[in-house]
């Protein structure tokens, strides 16, 4: 009886250890949000890649789009090929986040930006 508690605490003190260096590795344990290995990455200061990862800059983007379309700003054929250019960042977004990549990140941040300039330059267009 006494080597069958040995063998068991030595498995829990393995399994204790394991986990703690899993996670100094960045290895997510346990539950989270939309962007559970992201979680993990971020301070309370790193406001850019909370707004980048919470999906919020593609909606609001998305939400701009549909507004100049309705206001008859952004041509049909213009507002597709924006609308997939902001698709097609939010699949990497999702990608980026989830293994935290900051860097990446970033690069996602100043494609939005020149999405935003893009509606902005077609919806200010002179006819």
């Amino acid at each position: 009886m006494r080597r069958i508690w040995s063998v068991v605490a030595l498995g829990a003190s393995l399994i204790a250890s394991g986990s703690a260096n899993a996670q100094s590795w960045g290895v997510y344990i346990g539950t989270g949000g939309g962007y559970p290995l992201y979680n993990r990455y971020y301070d309370d200061d790193d406001r850019l890649a909370r707004v980048i990862c919470s999906g919020q800059r593609a909606h609001l983007l998305e939400d701009r789009l549909r507004h100049e379309v309705a206001e008859d700003e952004i041509d049909d054929d213009d507002a597709d090929r924006i609308h997939n250019a902001i698709d097609r960042l939010e699949d990497r977004q999702r990608h980026e986040c989830a293994e935290g990549d900051r860097r990446a990140i970033g690069d996602i941040a100043i494609r939005y930006d020149r999405i935003a300039r893009w509606i902005d330059s077609e919806a200010h267009r002179d006819w």
